[in-house]
């Protein structure tokens, strides 16, 4: 777990002083941090308060950035028609039996945070004078029996006035069944140590997610980010009997300097 946290700690310095020769059409690059309260777990009806980076740092080939919905940075690249791909290296949540009290009383085991290696595609446009983003993202965690999962994303921007921006997006994740199996489904052994029913999580639509980003100039070189989203269980993950809410909501804030 540490060497993990050190590797994508690496990573995100590599990327910024790559960024420094950041193409002008790729729009501001900064980093900072802010506060992020979430779920204890997905489906859980508790609520956390953590440290979440921001980082939009993009260089001529190589990116790290958490403007996607992940912690992620690789190498990508402009196609002949128009579309941008890559390769990513991202870091994955865990689920921590700590942090809900619903966890302890059934004695669930701690699902360490790891990290997944994937490939994305993703291409702008504008709608009038609204811009669009549209993001297709496959991850597979580098621990095999943890699966695989693809992100589908779409952002358009809202709203840009008197230094405020605004967006809007909406995200689909899939999960196959590894994936799945790993944070909803529960094993003839779970279900002897926990005392709920054995329960077999398959492959499919995973959760649905929409929500707001923004950020706010406060100077040549500050900006406040915000965001607020509300992500929703689907198919297997939404039945499994550890979900004790199937909608749960996030929300964050921070500072940033940029570049």
């Amino acid at each position: 777990m540490r060497r993990l946290i050190d590797s994508l700690c690496v990573l995100a310095l590599f990327q910024f002083t790559v960024a420094f020769a950041q193409d002008a059409d790729k729009g501001d690059a900064y980093a900072g941090l802010g506060a992020r309260v979430r779920p204890a777990y997905e489906g859980a009806d508790s609520r956390r308060v953590d440290a979440v980076p921001y980082l939009r740092l993009y260089g001529e080939h190589l990116f790290a950035r958490t403007t996607q919905g992940l912690l992620e940075g690789g190498i990508r690249s402009n196609t002949a028609v128009g579309l941008v791909v890559g390769a990513q290296l991202a870091y994955e949540e865990g689920r921590l039996t700590d942090e809900s009290a619903f966890l302890q009383a059934h004695e669930f085991e701690v699902i360490d945070a790891s990290a997944s290696l994937g490939v994305h595609a993703e291409a702008d446009w504008k709608l009038g004078p609204m811009p669009v983003n549209a993001l297709v993202r496959y991850r597979h965690d580098i621990d095999s029996d943890r699966g695989a999962q693809i992100d589908l994303r779409l952002t358009a921007g809202i709203f840009s006035r008197w230094r405020v921006n605004a967006g809007f997006f909406g995200q689909l994740t899939w999960s196959d069944e590894k994936a799945t199996q790993t944070f909803f489904g529960l094993t003839p052994e779970q279900s002897s140590r926990t005392g709920l029913p054995v329960y077999g999580a398959g492959a499919g639509l995973r959760n649905a997610a929409l929500g707001f980003v923004g950020s706010v100039d406060l100077s040549k070189h500050w900006l406040v980010l915000w965001g607020l989203n509300v992500t929703r269980l689907q198919g297997d993950a939404s039945d499994s009997p550890i979900v004790q809410q199937r909608t749960n909501w996030f929300a964050n804030g921070g500072i940033a300097y940029r570049f």
